[in-house]
């Protein structure tokens, strides 16, 4: 006698919500996941930060500093396991050619997946306001390091990637204000830029000095040029550029550069 047909729904996939920019949090199907075993979110978090995926042989040795033995590999399957099932989902972590990435999904998901895709539609020609939008929707989600809980060559690299897709995100936002004439909303994001990456190309410190000397007074913008010229001495011993003293002074005696078009900074090609 055959068994009797099952007329039960399929379980529907589910939802991931993964944060990791001011702070680490995976959320699925809107309920926050909380960790039996701190092994399985350390290897979500590896396998976040490669996104291409890694060899077994390489997570073991940068996550656990453990050679590929049979030990190592059994604690790989048991973590592996512990993660799949705190993501709901078999294949949340896929296996190809050797390769264990996490399920495109499931980095769709990711606060990072949002700005970068932002950034790429902000570089395509469009209406500026259409761009501003974009890149304020994933810097709205964007606020902080990125998995600040963690240390580790392996996340320092993912890191510095997501820090400086932040501060471009700022600073095309300011080179849209400052296109649009906007000078308060221009000189916040240039110091916001300067906040997450105080080695922004010396051009960028240049508009802040002209966005300040415009929005506020000479006073503040010879104030940023020194405080610049300070960390430039103590951090790299180097100086500012020949054309960024010669901005400073010609600030602090009143020159105004906005007035009839948005500034340039010198050798400027765009």
């Amino acid at each position: 006698m055959s068994a009797p047909e099952s007329h039960a729904d399929p379980v529907p996939a589910p939802t991931w919500l993964l944060r990791t920019l001011g702070q680490a949090e995976v959320l699925v199907n809107g309920a926050a996941v909380v960790w039996t075993a701190r092994s399985a979110a350390e290897l979500l978090w590896y396998l976040h930060a490669h996104p291409d995926g890694r060899y077994r042989h390489d997570l073991l040795r940068d996550l656990w500093d453990l050679e590929d033995t049979p030990a190592a590999l059994n604690r790989f399957r048991v973590t592996l396991h512990r993660l799949r099932h705190a993501l709901g989902r078999a294949d949340a972590v896929t296996e190809s050619g050797g390769r264990y990435a996490l399920h495109p999904d499931l980095l769709a998901a990711s606060d990072t997946a949002t700005l970068h895709d932002a950034l790429r539609g902000a570089r395509q020609a469009g209406p500026p306001r259409e761009r501003e939008e974009l890149l304020r929707r994933a810097l709205a989600s964007a606020d902080g390091e990125y998995l600040p809980h963690l240390n580790g060559e392996w996340v320092q690299a993912a890191r510095q990637a997501h820090r400086a897709a932040v501060v471009e995100a700022h600073l095309t936002l300011a080179r849209l204000h400052c296109d649009a004439h906007e000078c308060p909303l221009a000189a916040q994001e240039l110091v916001r830029a300067a906040a997450a990456d105080p080695l922004i190309g010396e051009d960028h410190h240049q508009r802040l000095m002209a966005c300040l000397a415009m929005t506020r007074d000479r006073y503040a913008a010879t104030e940023h040029y020194r405080r610049y010229r300070a960390f430039l001495a103590a951090e790299i011993g180097d100086t500012p550029m020949a054309d960024t003293v010669a901005l400073a002074e010609r600030l602090k005696g009143g020159e105004l550069p906005c007035v009839d078009a948005p500034f340039r900074p010198a050798g400027a090609r765009d």
